[in-house]
C-alpha cells in the first residue's frame, strides 16, 4: 500500500508540474487590429511600382549569358525611385546592386535590407501573363510578386518616401539586391567581399525567408510572423553501384539497381539521420504555445517530458515540421541500363540532402557514405554547402525587429523558425551576427504555394503593409 501511495503522490506531483508549466506559459490571442493603410493613392502607387518591376523579365542569367534584361531592370528602378539614385551612394557589382544611405552617426553598426531582383522561369498556364504585372482582383500578379520583387519594392518605396521627407537614419542603411540568387550566383558573395574590403560590419541583415502566414499549427487561430534564424545546408550526392553487367535472361542476385533499391528502402525505413529539437525549433514552439488551446499548450509547454513523443509524431503530421528536426535525404534522379534486357554495369541514384545544425555537413556526408557502403555502393558529393549559423537573438537589432513586427502586424503572433531553403543571406554571416530571414508580406497558402509555381501574386494591401514595416524599422532604429 505504501508503494501505491508513493506512486499516486508522484503522479499528482507530475500533473501539478505539467499544469503549472502550462499556466505559466500564459495565453495570447493575437486579436489586434491591423494598422490603418495609407491613402489610396499611395497604395495604388506601390502596386504600380511592383507591376512595372514584374514586367521586367529578369529570369536568372546563366554565367556568361546576356545581362541586358538585368540592366533593363536597373534602368526601371532608376525611373521608379529617382531620389534613391540621386541621394544614395550606388554600386553596380557586375549586375548586383548596393546602395548606401549615410546615417547621422557613422559609428553605429549599419543595417542592410536585401531582396534579389532575379526570378525563376514561368511555365504552364497562368491566369494572367507572368511578366505583365497585371493588377486585378486586389492583387499584383506575376513572376516575382512574392519571390522576391514584392519585398524589394517594399524596401525601395519606404526609402524613397523617407528621402522625400528629408529623413536621416540614425546609422548607415544599406540596400542590396542580387541579380542571380536563384542559381546561387556571385551577386551576394561579391557584395559581401566589397563590404569586407570597406571594413563594414553590420548590426542587422534582413533577407527573404519567413513571412506573415496562415496559422502554422492546429488550434492556433491567428496568423504568424515567421522569423528565420538560420537555414539548412544543402548537398547533392550521387550514389553509384557497379557490376559486370549481363543479359537480363540470367540475372544474378544483388544487381546494381537492386542494391540501390535496397539502400533507398533502408534510408526510408531506418531514417539514419538523428531528430533533435534545436534552439530555434524550441523557440518556435515556445512562442506559439501561448496561442494554443490548453491541450496543445500542455504538451508544448512541457517539452522536457513530451519531446520523445513529439520527435515521433511531428514528422508524420507535417513534412515541414519533420524537416526542421533533422537532416533530410530525398532521392530525386535515377539511371541504369540503356536497354530493357541488359543488366547495367553501372547504375546511379542522385539524392538531395538538407543538413540540420546538430548534424552538419561532415557528419551527414559520413553517414551517407556509411549507409551506401552497407549495400556496396559509392557516394560522391556533387555540390555541398553547410548549414548556416544561428542569428543572435540577444542582439538589440533582433529585439527591434520583433518590436516592429508587433507594431505593424498587431493581429499576428511572432515566432522564430528554421528556413528549409537556401538564400543569399548566408553569405552575410561573415560580416553580421544577426542575419534574419523574413519578408514582411502577408500571404495566403495559395500565395505561398505560388512561389516557383503558377499564378504568383501578392495582395495590393499586403504590399502597402510591407512598405510600412520597412519605414517603421528604419525610422525607429536607434
Amino acid at each position: 500500500m505504501l508503494a501505491l501511495y508513493i506512486l499516486l503522490a508522484l503522479l499528482l506531483l507530475l500533473v501539478l508540474v505539467l499544469v503549472v508549466n502550462t499556466l505559466r506559459c500564459g495565453t495570447k490571442t493575437g486579436g489586434g487590429q491591423p494598422g490603418a493603410l495609407p491613402p489610396r493613392e499611395k497604395v495604388d502607387h506601390y502596386a504600380d511600382t511592383l507591376s512595372q518591376m514584374i514586367a521586367c523579365n529578369t529570369v536568372t542569367v546563366q554565367p556568361g549569358g546576356d545581362m541586358s534584361p538585368i540592366y533593363a531592370m536597373h534602368q526601371k528602378l532608376e525611373e521608379l525611385f529617382p531620389l534613391i539614385h540621386q541621394k544614395l551612394e550606388k554600386h553596380d557589382i557586375d549586375g548586383a546592386l548596393l546602395f548606401k544611405w549615410a546615417g547621422k552617426d557613422p559609428s553605429r553598426p549599419p543595417i542592410l535590407l536585401m531582396s534579389h531582383m532575379d526570378v525563376v522561369p514561368a511555365t504552364g498556364d497562368w491566369k494572367y501573363p507572368p511578366f505583365a504585372g497585371t493588377i486585378a482582383e486586389g492583387k499584383i500578379w506575376g513572376r516575382g510578386a512574392v519571390d522576391t520583387k514584392g519585398s524589394l519594392c517594399g524596401i525601395l518605396n519606404a526609402v524613397e518616401e523617407l528621402l522625400g521627407e528629408d529623413f536621416a537614419p540614425a546609422g548607415d542603411v544599406y540596400i542590396a539586391s542580387s541579380c542571380n540568387e536563384e542559381i546561387s550566383g556571385y551577386g551576394a558573395p561579391k557584395t559581401v567581399a566589397y563590404l569586407k574590403e570597406q571594413g563594414v560590419h553590420l548590426g542587422l541583415v534582413m533577407d527573404e525567408g519567413g513571412a506573415v502566414v496562415d496559422p502554422p499549427l492546429p488550434g492556433i487561430q491567428n496568423k504568424f510572423c515567421m522569423l528565420g534564424l538560420m537555414e539548412k545546408g544543402m548537398a547533392n550526392l550521387r550514389f553509384t553501384a557497379r557490376s559486370h553487367g549481363g543479359h537480363a535472361s540470367t540475372p544474378p542476385k544483388n544487381t546494381p539497381l537492386a542494391r540501390l533499391a535496397a539502400m533507398v528502402d533502408y534510408v526510408e525505413k531506418k531514417e539514419p539521420f538523428t531528430k533533435r529539437f534545436t534552439p530555434p525549433v524550441e523557440g518556435m514552439f515556445r512562442e506559439m504555445a501561448p496561442y494554443m488551446p490548453f491541450g496543445y499548450k500542455l504538451i508544448f509547454a512541457n517539452l522536457w517530458l513530451f519531446r520523445p513523443l513529439l520527435l515521433k509524431i511531428l514528422p508524420r503530421a507535417s513534412a515541414q515540421a519533420g524537416a526542421m528536426l533533422q537532416t533530410t535525404c530525398a532521392f530525386t534522379m535515377a539511371s541504369g541500363s540503356d536497354a530493357p534486357n541488359v543488366i547495367p554495369e553501372t547504375a546511379g541514384i542522385t539524392a538531395n540532402l538538407r543538413y540540420m545544425s546538430h548534424e552538419p555537413e561532415a557528419l551527414a556526408i559520413k553517414k551517407a557514405r556509411d549507409f551506401a557502403a552497407k549495400f556496396d555502393c559509392e557516394a560522391e558529393v556533387l555540390t555541398s554547402s553547410d548549414c548556416s549559423g544561428t542569428a543572435d537573438i540577444n542582439s538589440p537589432y533582433y529585439a527591434h525587429v520583433c518590436d516592429t513586427l508587433h507594431t505593424v502586424f498587431p493581429e499576428a503572433g511572432g515566432a522564430p523558425y528554421v528556413m528549409l531553403q537556401g538564400s543569399d543571406s548566408r553569405h552575410y554571416e561573415a560580416i553580421c551576427d544577426c542575419v534574419l530571414r523574413f519578408a514582411p508580406l502577408d500571404i495566403s497558402k495559395q500565395q505561398l504555394g505560388s512561389i516557383h509555381g503558377l499564378d504568383e501574386n501578392l495582395d495590393v494591401e499586403a504590399l502597402a503593409r510591407a512598405v510600412a514595416f520597412y519605414r517603421t524599422l528604419i525610422e525607429t532604429c536607434r
